[in-house]
């Protein structure tokens, strides 16, 4: 039954991913070569050396001749020209583009092999050439690739004719090239002609041959399968072995998409020892796709017919593509040609039926407003802010858990199971502290002084220019937050989809805009409370259906997990490294997610209006409490869903999108190509939801926010209600359409990245929020001035970090900006005459 409904699920939702290939220029010399060194200078393509037979194979009396010069192509469509000469004849080494031009590393010619190092640097139409450390023996035949700036180099053979490779791996620090090269053992099988490549911060070395001396005394070559993998900080390991040998394929193989390398061809050893030797057909050109994250390996389509697959030729990324020049075709046999692949993601078409069901799901979301708004004939801002505190205290828990789960958290949780494991679980935990805190140390002050805006409670408690602080401060993070939320979420299913990154983004931001201006908050708690039910169906709709495909069911997910380390073990339960590499610390990651909840649940104008939208603080309690278990169990299905998806591919490799470019599209990814149609577009839709919820709870805070801390107070103070009201419905107009404006402009201008960086500086203010709050609550000697000494001290030492690139894991900002607002706030406070007694703190 399984095997039918994957048949069924490839028919709606075929995924085959392609490969665009053509042709540049060939190469001047019209018999090619093999072993040629390449890469990239100045922006041109540089090809030098290697060998063919000029004079016919060497059954036929010919012999292998070697070559000093060096071809330049400055662009696609342009011509080759001599740019030089090398040394001397050189060919079979490696050839790898650094910054500096192009390192050619040792090779042999027809006399020796050479350990010698130079780089070729192609510069204002003039060659030149420098040498760099020589390695500590000569080589050829061998492999290597940059990982960062460290050369790697596996195998190879000290000289011609040898019966024994090199059991070697050498690595050359770019950074300080006079130290010279450092020498490991590889642990696996001595080889020459691996295939090499770099994906993930990690060093590949995969097939190759391994050498043994015949009976008359002459190299016999085994084809071997075996692939490793090398990381700076964990060093090698054996992992999944190839479907069949590649021996001198095209390398580095190039790393392809985010997770994935393709192995191009490469001699099997099927075909040796063919006679007559003229009748070899040609290396096989089928292609070879490694995901790195699941460790699976898939064929991926093949050359297309008109090329043969070169081997023994080095892979050049140049123009936006992968360049094959030159190569060997068949034996003794070179081509002139020179090869560009360009990756070609798979976007499947979404379909007028998921159309149709994305429809009715928001225009039901328009619908909500629409009914709210004839329901409520007072028109006041009580109303609009606060709902007339008649939303049911389930409805608001629901509010508040979608109000906090964000479509990137939506879509990020399952991608960070499927890369690494669940052991972030462990952060959702001191949501269990925190929501206790939050219900009997701060809900009785909001409830009590009657708040539409959290930070009216800092004015009471400090003085008018720490609710200022505290409002701007939320102001811009979520005017901010608004911007990345509806780009990234329309960036991802446009990796996947034909829906455009504009479309997305103007459908959810639009109807926002809306149904927020016309239902107020009562509008954004009812709609958060649906979308929060339609994301957890939908999580747990592709659960069901990805653990059904597993060969074992829910048994076969579990031990997959197990077997690739999906769980907690990787969690380090001793360490006290604070640094940005603690993020598997168990003391980092419930310190930090203790205060990336704790600030937003006691001073997040969107999470605290919540609180005083139900009748008493009884019903408010209730609703934290609703929230904390959503969370603890929301949390569980959304990492189980990442390991189910990743059980998934690792069972069916061949259906995932080696051009994939964001593994954090990966649940779009399996919505829209592993899903029947209808039901794809119910889960897309959950991630409208999930966008939804986020965006229409910041603009109706905002508005809040403004009214109270701002028009109210400073701007207009004393007019009519009915004034106030229309303000706010303009301001989540302006801000709505500003949000939709900066991310259609970023999608425009592709400024992901640069955005990315801002939102982050923005959001380092909510620490000083959450000390500022816990200086009221918590302490009687704090005062007015001490408070926003702290808050200004937290916010600055935070973005001091953040600038200089401190050594400290990003998830612990909040944490300092909360420690530092709260420890230096209290102590400035002493400078101070002490505030009279308000009622307004624990010991107030």
């Amino acid at each position: 039954m399984p095997r039918l409904i994957l048949i069924f699920l490839c028919l709606v939702a075929t995924a085959v991913a392609e490969i665009s290939w053509r042709d540049l220029p060939a190469l001047p010399d019209g018999h090619g070569f093999a072993g040629a060194y390449a890469g990239v200078s100045g922006g041109s393509l540089v090809v030098a050396g290697g060998a063919n037979f000029p004079n016919g194979p060497p059954w036929e009396g010919g012999r292998k001749t070697w070559h000093d010069r060096v071809f330049v192509l400055d662009k696609p469509d342009g011509d080759w020209r001599l740019a030089g000469q090398l040394t001397g004849p050189r060919g079979y080494g490696v050839s790898l583009t650094i910054p500096e031009g192009v390192l050619c590393i040792g090779g042999s010619d027809a006399e020796r092999h050479h350990s010698e190092c130079f780089l070729l640097k192609w510069e204002a139409g003039t060659l030149k050439s420098r040498p760099y450390p020589p390695m500590p023996l000569p080589l050829a035949e061998m492999t290597g690739a940059l990982l960062g700036r460290t050369v790697h180099v596996v195998g190879g053979i000290r000289k011609p004719g040898a019966t024994a490779a090199e059991k070697i791996h050498l690595m050359l620090d770019l950074d300080a090239p006079n130290r010279g090269w450092r020498r490991e053992t590889f642990p696996g099988e001595a080889r020459i002609l691996a295939v090499a490549a770099v994906q993930q911060e990690a060093f590949f070395v995969m097939s190759g041959a391994s050498l043994a001396a015949g009976a008359d005394g002459s190299s016999i070559r085994a084809y071997l399968r075996d692939a490793w993998r090398y990381h700076p900080a964990s060093g090698w390991e054996s992992i999944t072995e190839m479907p069949r040998p590649a021996v001198a394929a095209p390398s580095p193989a190039p790393a392809y998409g985010a997770s994935h390398l393709l192995v191009i061809g490469g001699d099997d050893g099927s075909r040796v020892g063919l006679q007559p030797p003229s009748a070899h057909p040609g290396f096989p050109r089928s292609i070879l796709a490694y995901d790195t994250l699941t460790r699976t390996w898939a064929e991926h389509g093949e050359l297309p017919v008109q090329w043969h697959a070169p081997v023994t030729t080095p892979t050049v990324r140049w123009q936006g593509g992968v360049v094959i020049p030159s190569g060997e075709i068949r034996p003794a046999t070179r081509t002139p040609k020179v090869l560009a692949m360009t990756p070609a993601p798979v976007r499947s078409a979404f379909g007028w039926l998921n159309w149709a069901v994305v429809a009715v799901y928001l225009a039901g979301m328009i619908g909500v407003g629409v009914w709210f708004m004839k329901r409520e004939q007072s028109g006041s801002t009580d109303t609009y802010f606060r709902g007339g505190q008649r939303v049911p205290w389930w409805v608001a828990g629901l509010s508040i858990f979608a109000t906090m789960l964000s479509s990137l958290t939506f879509m990020g949780i399952p991608a960070r199971a499927y890369q690494t494991d669940v052991s972030w679980y462990i952060g959702q935990l001191p949501i269990l502290l925190v929501v206790p805190m939050v219900a009997f140390f701060y809900l009785p002050f909001f409830r009590r002084l009657n708040l539409t805006s959290a930070y009216e409670y800092l004015e009471k408690r400090f003085n008018l220019s720490c609710r200022l602080f505290a409002a701007c401060s939320f102001i811009l993070f979520h005017i901010g937050r608004i911007a990345i939320v509806l780009y990234l979420p329309a960036l991802a299913l446009a990796v996947v989809s034909d829906i455009p990154v504009s479309t997305a983004i103007l459908t959810i931001g639009v109807l926002c805009i809306i149904y927020t201006v016309i239902g107020g908050i009562e509008a954004v708690v009812w709609t958060d409370a649906i979308q929060a039910l339609v994301l957890l169906g939908g999580a747990a709709l592709c659960f069901i259906l990805a653990v059904g495909q597993v060969d074992g069911g829910l048994g076969g997910m579990l031990e997959i997990a197990r077997q690739d380390a999906k769980g907690f073990g990787n969690l380090d339960w001793r360490s006290l490294d604070w640094s940005s590499n603690a993020t598997g610390s168990v003391l980092v990651l419930l310190v930090a997610f203790f205060f990336n909840s704790f600030v937003p649940y006691t001073s997040g104008q969107d999470v605290v209006q919540r609180y005083v939208t139900t009748k008493d603080i009884g019903a408010a309690r209730k609703s934290l409490w609703t929230t904390m278990w959503m969370s603890i169990f929301g949390s569980m299905l959304f990492f189980g869903l990442g390991v189910a998806v990743y059980a998934f591919y690792k069972s069916h490799p061949g259906l995932l999108d080696p051009a994939m470019t964001k593994t954090d599209s990966i649940l779009p990814y399996f919505i829209m190509h592993e899903l029947p149609v209808g039901v794809s577009g119910l889960l897309i839709a959950a991630i409208f939801a999930a966008s939804q919820s986020t965006i229409s709870s910041s603009l109706n805070s905002i508005a809040a926010s403004w009214s109270k801390d701002f028009d109210m107070r400073i701007i207009r103070p004393g007019r009519d209600d009915a004034t106030y009201l229309s303000a706010a419905k303009w301001v989540v107009t302006a801000v709505g359409c500003l949000g939709t404006a900066t991310a259609l402009w970023m999608a425009k201008s592709d400024l992901q990245s640069a955005f990315a960086a801002f939102n982050t500086m923005i959001g380092l203010t909510a620490g000083s929020l959450g000390g500022l709050f816990a200086l009221g609550v918590f302490t009687r000697r704090a005062n007015g001035p001490g408070a926003l000494i702290g808050a200004i001290t937290g916010f600055s030492v935070v973005v001091s970090l953040e600038v200089t690139k401190a050594p400290v894991a990003g998830l612990l900002y909040a944490f300092i900006g909360c420690a530092v607002c709260f420890a230096t706030g209290w102590l400035a406070s002493w400078l101070f005459p002490a505030a009279p007694a308000t009622g307004l703190s624990r010991r107030g």
